[in-house]
């Protein structure tokens, strides 16, 4: 396959995780609603996580164990996600109840990806690839103004959701680090996940086991942490790693504003919330400014020429 087909490749992949990620909302918000405590409902997307991407990593053959030294950075990868990152988008999502408000919060992660890959990794980008990531971030915003979803009500739910921000945008840095490292997309997520047991162990002992319900592990709560698990967690994760490292940070954080659009979508499709006409406009606006920040020379990683 040719460099520009597998570069492509990539970006369908990214492409399938933003997918994932905008269904991801819905699901939450569902296990939320079924009166799941968050640490409860996070402990056990851990443990599904963890052990479907070790096995199948074990299985395919992709496992790859922590070389000594590099502990500390896998702990600090954990530590920015999924433990900061889901204590800000679970917390943000229950206080404000909205999953497309959440979606547009996290929308706003590549401008702190494009300064830490600029500054960390050297990504080259013109005037007109920052200026497409703004403008996808600004239809994302101007969608979900025109929905009416943001109010200062919710100022302090904003505020937990920065948060994620901020966990996502270290992640996506170590990440980047350790697939220069030599290790695979899968094995970082399965570590990532197996650590995450660890991290959050302890707030579930403390506050999740003493609200531990039967229900808990009926299907109807499962279903949506089991499909959160596999296909959020596990199937996206390897994806949004493995891009990372093919086609660079900053190249594949530009596509995380079209979560949002996802979201509100499948939620107007569900019955669970209305676009309005000029929404549309903002959904544009998102499109063309992915559309300006791919636009550049040489936008296939040299290494993928040599594959």
């Amino acid at each position: 396959m040719s460099g520009k087909g597998i570069g492509l490749f990539w970006y369908l992949g990214i492409l399938v995780t933003v997918f994932f990620w905008g269904m991801s909302f819905l699901w939450s918000d569902q296990v939320l609603d079924l009166g799941v405590p968050v640490f409860t409902f996070i402990f056990i997307r851990m443990v599904i996580a963890a052990t479907a991407l070790t096995l199948f990593s074990l299985l395919t053959g992709k496992f790859q164990r922590i070389r000594k030294g590099d502990f500390k950075w896998f702990a600090a990868m954990t530590a920015f996600e999924p433990f900061l990152y889901f204590l800000g988008e679970t917390f943000g999502l229950k206080i404000t109840g909205s999953p497309t408000l959440c979606s547009v919060i996290i929308a706003t992660i590549p401008v702190f990806s494009l300064v830490v890959g600029w500054i960390v990794f050297r990504e080259k980008l013109s005037a007109l690839n920052r200026a497409g990531i703004f403008l996808a971030v600004a239809g994302v915003i101007f969608f979900i103004i025109l929905g009416g979803s943001l109010h200062t009500d919710y100022l302090y739910g904003i505020a937990i959701l920065v948060l994620a921000v901020i966990g996502s945008t270290g992640y996506t840095a170590i990440c980047k680090k350790l697939g220069n490292k030599g290790y695979n997309a899968f094995s970082i997520v399965a570590w990532q996940f197996i650590l995450a047991i660890g991290f959050f162990l302890i707030p579930f002992l403390i506050w999740g086991v003493s609200a531990w319900k039967p229900e808990h592990l009926s299907w109807k709560v499962l279903r949506p942490i089991t499909e959160l698990a596999v296909l959020c967690s596990g199937v996206a994760f390897v994806i949004y790693a493995a891009c990372v490292d093919r086609i660079g940070m900053t190249r594949t954080v530009v596509f995380l504003p079209l979560v949002a659009i996802v979201s509100a979508v499948a939620a107007s499709l569900l019955g669970q919330d209305e676009i309005r006409p000029l929404q549309f406009v903002g959904i544009a606006l998102a499109m063309a400014g992915v559309a300006m920040a791919q636009a550049q020379t040489g936008v296939i990683d040299p290494k993928l020429q040599k594959q």
